[in-house]
């Protein structure tokens, strides 16, 4: 009972968390008409939101120790409602700072679950537990794609902080009631140090195990910032697609990625083999990501939502494999912490890639090119672990 109520907590808070990161992002089109800004600031404020959560990250596993996994969940959602409530200001400056509090607060959301989960899956099936839990990633996503226009249809631009906002509050307070059940193994005498950052950025990129899993995940969290961010964007304002429609197709290849990070991970599982399907994943997600560059209004909205399911499906379903991977190879009072630290990386990927990518989008007014740029070091990462594989 105790790993059921674990994994869905956890999928919950994860599904909050990500859903906040994508209010802004999939609600850019109107947004940009109400304050008038270009939709490519999109990525600056992708950026921003990573770059707290890149910051937070690195110190993640020594508040969990101290405070708990739970606590931090909460101090997570109460966050993540106060970063979306600045947007109710209405004017940019709001935005960047709520982007910097929700990006610092979302940063405990994995580690914590992680620390949960690997006390109580069994080694076997981790991968498995962990790819079922990170469901809450998509989960997100399609409550973004379906809650977030319907809100800007309803109740205009404030509608759409103001619903995910009450969400996260209310969940924060929720989870109060499992502190006793999973915050038991906290050390209220742990001493919070510049130190500990220093550790887990150093086990994350010294030479050793973790390094190709950190390359692996900062490579990959960068195509699914370039999905998170600008899918929707691609649609409407380059494809001439309504917000509405174009949102559901989001939600729906959020859909595929439920299945994808369930399949991959039981895959990863069955065969015992998490390198080998990090090496197809990447592949994979890299081809279909420059595949995006050769989308053109005339395409049919089936060939269009399609690309998006294989897209979802892999660009946003490998995170299980490699969580379970960091957590067989660590101690276990070290998960959170190097979680934290591989992760600090990937949140760096959701930095750079935006960014960039609103760059390129500023500079030529082309999508594709951003898409395609994206989808090649993921295929090159890709046939890294595959030679290695062999």
């Amino acid at each position: 009972m105790s790993l059921f109520i674990a994994v869905i907590a956890t999928l919950i808070q994860q599904s909050m968390s990500y859903m906040s990161a994508l209010v802004v992002p999939v609600a850019a089109p109107e947004l940009a008409r109400a304050f008038e800004l270009p939709v490519a600031l999109t990525g600056v404020h992708m950026a921003i939101l990573y770059t707290g959560s890149t910051v937070m990250m690195i110190f993640a596993g020594s508040f969990i120790k101290r405070y708990g996994a739970v606590r931090m969940s909460q101090f997570s959602l109460a966050g993540m409602t106060v970063g979306l409530s600045l947007g109710l200001i209405g004017e940019v400056w709001a935005l960047a700072i709520g982007a910097i509090l929700i990006g610092l607060s979302s940063a405990f959301s994995t580690p914590a679950s992680s620390d949960i989960l690997a006390r109580f899956a069994p080694p076997r099936h981790a991968p498995l537990i962990f790819s079922i839990k990170q469901t809450g990633v998509p989960i997100g996503g399609i409550i973004a794609g379906l809650l977030i226009p319907y809100l800007v249809e309803n109740y205009g631009w404030r509608g759409v902080f103001i619903g995910p906002a009450i969400l996260c509050l209310i969940l924060s307070v929720m989870f109060q009631f499992l502190r006793s059940r999973y915050d038991g193994n906290r050390d209220p005498d742990f001493q919070i140090r510049l130190a500990n950052g220093l550790l887990a950025l150093k086990a994350a990129i010294g030479p050793g195990r973790f390094r190709p899993l950190t390359l692996a995940t900062f490579t990959f969290c960068g195509l699914q910032g370039v999905f998170g961010g600008f899918f929707v964007s691609f649609l409407v304002e380059g494809l001439g697609m309504t917000l509405v429609f174009a949102g559901s197709i989001f939600a729906l290849a959020q859909f595929a990625a439920i299945f994808g990070r369930i399949f991959w991970g039981w895959l990863a599982g069955f065969t015992e083999g998490p390198r080998r399907v990090l090496a197809g994943l990447g592949i994979s997600m890299g081809l279909c990501s420059m595949a995006f560059a050769a989308l053109q209004p005339s395409w049919p909205e089936i060939w269009v939502t399609l690309l998006a399911l294989i897209y979802s499906a892999t660009a946003i379903s490998w995170h299980g494999v490699i969580l379970a991977e960091i957590a067989r190879l660590s101690e276990q009072d070290a998960v959170a912490t190097n979680t934290g630290g591989v992760l600090a990386f990937a949140t760096g990927g959701q930095i750079i890639y935006p960014a960039f990518f609103g760059m390129l989008l500023g500079a030529t007014g082309i999508f594709g090119w951003g898409f395609f740029l994206a989808g090649v070091p993921a295929v090159l990462i890709g046939g890294v672990f595959l030679r290695r594989q062999r």
